[in-house]
C-alpha cells in the first residue's frame, strides 16, 4: 500500500521506544511533521495523557484523509512551508529518507522562533548525519552539537516493519532549550563606572569599607542600579503589553460580536485583568530586594543580637519606597553608618534587657541590685541567671553531644549573649564543648538544660560581666556622670565598688 511513496516508511514500535530512550510520558503540545498514516502518533499516545494535543502534518492527501477519517488534527501539507503561532513541546518526526536534512533543519528552526523550550525527537538516514557532503549537512551537525544533542546507530530498524527496508538509521535528539534567555538580556545591560557614583558613594562608604575595597563597592552598587532599572523596565513593559493584549481582545469580541448580543465568540480568550496594583506590587518587591541588597548589611548583621536585628531591619524596610538612585543610596549608607554605633549599644542593651526582665518573679536572682547614684530601680545581671524557655527539654536533639544540635531557641538566646559580649572584647568564643550531660561551655560561660524548661547560666569571666552591667548601667542613666566621676570623690568610689576598675570600657568598634 502507497507504495508509490518512495518516502512511506511507517514507524514500527520497537524503533519509536528506542527513539524516546526510556521516556515514559508526553504531555502539552506535540507536532508530527510526516504523519503518514498515523503510525507514529499511535506510539506516541500510549505514552500521553489525556490533555496532550498533537498536531500532524502530511504532504501526501491519501494519507492526509486517512488521518483526518482518524480524528487526528491535519494542520498542514508541506512541512517545510510550515509557520505559525503555536508553541510546541515536542516535535517527533521520522521525515522522508530522502531529504531528512532539511526537515530536520526546519524543526530545529521552529524550536528555536519560540518562547518556549522544545525537545526534537528525530529518524533520519544515517548518511544525513555520517556524510555531511553539504553546507546544509555540515549546519544540522553544528546546530545538533550546539544544542548538546545526540545521536544514536541504528541498524535493521525498519527489516521488520510494515515497510521494509535495511537503511540504516540514526536517531537523533535534542534540546532547543530557553535557559539562557535571562543570561541574553542580562548581557545587554549596560554597566557604566562613573565619576559621579565615585563622589557621592566614596565618602559615605569610607566608614565601613577598606579603602582598598572601596572601588570595588561602588561598582557592584553601579551594576545592582543598572540591574534593578532593566527589571522595572522589563516588568512596566510586560503590563504595557498585557494591558494592551486585554483591551484588543475586548474590542475584536465588540467589534465581532456586532448587533447580536448573543454572539460572544471571542469572550474566553481574553484571560484576568492585569491592573496597576499588580505592577506596583512586582515593583515594591524589586526595589525591597534591591535596597537589600545595595545596603549589604550581611556583615554587620553578623554582629547584632536578633533584637538588634529586627530594628536594623525595621529601619532599613523605611527605605522601601524610595527610589533607587546615587542620591538616596549615599543618604541611606550615611545613615546607617551614623545610627551603627547605636544599634551595637542596642545589642549588648537588649540582652541585659532580657535578662534583667524577671527581676520582679521567681528569676529575681538573675539579677544584682545596687544603690543606684540617682534612682532605686537600678540594678546589674548576676553571676549566675536563671533563664525560662518555653519548651520541654525531653528529646534527643536537645540534649545532644553537639551544641548545634541543641533546640534552636535556646541556641538563639545563647548565641545572643555571646554577640552582646563580643562587642565588648572580641576574643569571646563562639564554639561551645559538651562539659557535662546537657551541660556546655566556652570561656565566657557555662549553661545547664533543664526538662523543666529552664536554662541556668553562671558567667565565668566575671571581668567581662562588669564590663557589660557598667556599660548598661551608663546607657540608663544609673550611674555617676564624667563630671561627676571626675569631680566627685564618692561618685569615683561608688563606680569601683560596683565595676572595679572602668577606664576605657566602651564598645569595640565593628
Amino acid at each position: 500500500m502507497f507504495n508509490d511513496n518512495k518516502d512511506f516508511y511507517p514507524t514500527p514500535e520497537h524503533l519509536f521506544y528506542k527513539l524516546m530512550n526510556g521516556k515514559r510520558y508526553l504531555s502539552g503540545r506535540i507536532l508530527e511533521p510526516s504523519a503518514g498514516k498515523g503510525d507514529l502518533i499511535g506510539h506516541i499516545k500510549k505514552l500521553s495523557n489525556r490533555d496532550v494535543k498533537i498536531d500532524a502534518i502530511e504532504k501526501d492527501s491519501r494519507l492526509s484523509n486517512i488521518l483526518s477519517g482518524d480524528g487526528i488534527s491535519v494542520v498542514w501539507d508541506d512541512f517545510l512551508t510550515y509557520n505559525t503561532f503555536k508553541e510546541y513541546d515536542f516535535i517527533i518526526m521520522n521525515p522522508p529518507f530522502s531529504n531528512g536534512v532539511d526537515h530536520l533543519l526546519k524543526a530545529i528552526e521552529l524550536a528555536e522562533q519560540q518562547l518556549s523550550s522544545c525537545d526534537i525527537y528525530a529518524i533520519v538516514n544515517k548518511e544525513t548525519i555520517d556524510n555531511a557532503y553539504s553546507n546544509k549537512r555540515q549546519n544540522l551537525l553544528h546546530k545538533i552539537s550546539s544544542y548538546n544533542g545526540k545521536v544514536e546507530y541504528v541498524s535493521n530498524g525498519f527489516s521488520d516493519s510494515e515497510r521494509k527496508t535495511n537503511v540504516e538509521v540514526a536517531l537523533v535528539r535534542l534540546s532547543v532549550a530557553k535557559n539562557n534567555q535571562g543570561k541574553s538580556i542580562y548581557d545587554r545591560i549596560v554597566f557604566n563606572s562613573s565619576k559621579k557614583a565615585e563622589q557621592e558613594l566614596s565618602t559615605a562608604l569610607s566608614t565601613t569599607v577598606k579603602n582598598g575595597n572601596i572601588q570595588s563597592k561602588i561598582n557592584d552598587i553601579e551594576r545592582l542600579v543598572a540591574e534593578y532599572e532593566t527589571a522595572c523596565d522589563l516588568a512596566k513593559k510586560a503590563y504595557q503589553a498585557m494591558r494592551e493584549r486585554e483591551v484588543f481582545f475586548n474590542y475584536i469580541d465588540t467589534v465581532n460580536k456586532g448587533d447580536n448580543l448573543y454572539s460572544n465568540k471571542l469572550n474566553l480568550i481574553s484571560s484576568h485583568s492585569h491592573t496597576t496594583e499588580n505592577l506596583n506590587q512586582e515593583l515594591d518587591k524589586l526595589r525591597h530586594g534591591y535596597w537589600q541588597l545595595i545596603l549589604d548589611t550581611d556583615e554587620f548583621k553578623e554582629l547584632l543580637t536578633n533584637d538588634a536585628i529586627q530594628e536594623l531591619n525595621r529601619r532599613m524596610n523605611l527605605a522601601d519606597e524610595l527610589e533607587i538612585n546615587l542620591q538616596n543610596i549615599k543618604m541611606l549608607i550615611t545613615a546607617i553608618n551614623y545610627n551603627r554605633q547605636d544599634m551595637l549599644m542596642e545589642s549588648v542593651v537588649s540582652i541585659f534587657r532580657k535578662i534583667t526582665r524577671y527581676h520582679q518573679n521567681q528569676y529575681s536572682t538573675n539579677i544584682h541590685y545596687y544603690n543606684g547614684w540617682k534612682t532605686n530601680d537600678a540594678f546589674k545581671i548576676n553571676k549566675k541567671i536563671i533563664i525560662p524557655i518555653k519548651y520541654v527539654f525531653d528529646g534527643y536533639y536537645d540534649f545532644s553531644d553537639k551544641y548545634e544540635n541543641i533546640n534552636s531557641d535556646t541556641r538563639r538566646y545563647i548565641d545572643d549573649i555571646v554577640k552582646a559580649f563580643k562587642l565588648i572584647d572580641h576574643n569571646v568564643e563562639d564554639e561551645f564543648v559538651r562539659s557535662n550531660e546537657n551541660e556546655f561551655e566556652n570561656n565566657l560561660l557555662r549553661f545547664k538544660m533543664f526538662k523543666n524548661g529552664n536554662i541556668h547560666i553562671w558567667f565565668k569571666d566575671l571581668q567581662l560581666l562588669s564590663k557589660l552591667n557598667y556599660l548598661c548601667g551608663k546607657h540608663f542613666n544609673w550611674l555617676p556622670t564624667d563630671d561627676e566621676m571626675e569631680n566627685d570623690r564618692a561618685a569615683r568610689e561608688y563606680v569601683y565598688k560596683e565595676f572595679g576598675e572602668t577606664k576605657g570600657i566602651s564598645l569595640l568598634t565593628a
